[in-house]
């Protein structure tokens, strides 16, 4: 796996012939669609909220879950690492889709899903064969592929710990779309190989129950807060104001 992924890096500056067009990628990727919106900005006040951090921790691997399924956090993984690659060119900036379940990335970007993250576990391509670029940046993605029969052992086995410390290696941040944290083991397993851990929590939808039972679940990862997914713009009554009036 290692000299494979030494090989993959000629393939990152090669954009993803499958992305097609613009129109092909999901609204909510406001990062890329309207990087102009206020949502857009929040997600890059969330990104310069991570620089912060980093200057105190390594922040290297971050990881985004939910406490169920249908809080965003996909939406919320993709804008940030866009966020990322767009604040810093320069960096070299990696998206993995970790939901062996349920992985949406590939369809949020609009971009080809298979070989993906599944299939390396499985032994089934390289690492060469995963890593593309999406066709507006300098971001490189790796999908989830297909749901193997056993996602949990996939995500918990040696060779998924071999990845991870690989594309350490050869990335400088790796933001990773985990499973929802309360349905299965999958976001604990993976919470304990990041550096730290974002929960997404949506408005008007999350329990403050469920929350504190999925914080539990990840029994003593590396949290870092909460991101509040799907709030009303009434919620943040300036941001309205200084965008209808800026000039």
């Amino acid at each position: 796996m290692e000299k494979t992924m030494e090989r993959a890096g000629n393939f990152l500056p090669r954009v993803d012939e499958s992305a097609g067009s613009p129109n092909a990628v999901d609204n909510r990727v406001v990062s890329l669609t309207a990087p102009a919106s206020i949502a857009a900005e929040q997600y890059r006040s969330l990104y310069y909220r991570l620089e912060r951090m980093r200057e105190l921790r390594p922040l290297k691997v971050v990881g985004i879950t939910s406490a169920m399924p249908g809080e965003g956090k996909t939406v919320t993984t993709v804008n940030l690492a866009l966020a990322a690659a767009r604040a810093n060119p320069e960096r070299r900036i990696l998206l993995i889709d970790a939901d062996l379940r349920r992985g949406q990335v590939a369809q949020v970007l609009g971009i080809r899903g298979r070989p993906g993250l599944s299939e390396l576990l499985s032994g089934e391509c390289e690492v060469r064969e995963l890593v593309r670029r999406f066709h507006a940046t300098r971001m490189a993605v790796i999908t989830a592929g297909g749901t193997p029969e056993e996602p949990t052992q996939a995500l918990a086995s040696a060779r998924m710990k071999q990845f991870l410390k690989l594309v350490r290696d050869h990335f400088d941040e790796i933001y990773v779309d985990l499973p929802p944290t309360l349905p299965f083991a999958d976001a604990s397993i993976l919470g304990h190989q990041t550096d730290g851990l974002l929960m997404v929590v949506r408005a008007h939808h999350s329990q403050a129950k469920t929350v504190t039972q999925a914080m539990e679940q990840l029994g003593g990862a590396p949290v870092l807060g909460c991101v509040l997914n799907g709030a009303e713009m009434s919620a943040a009554p300036y941001l309205k104001e200084y965008s209808s009036n800026k000039k």
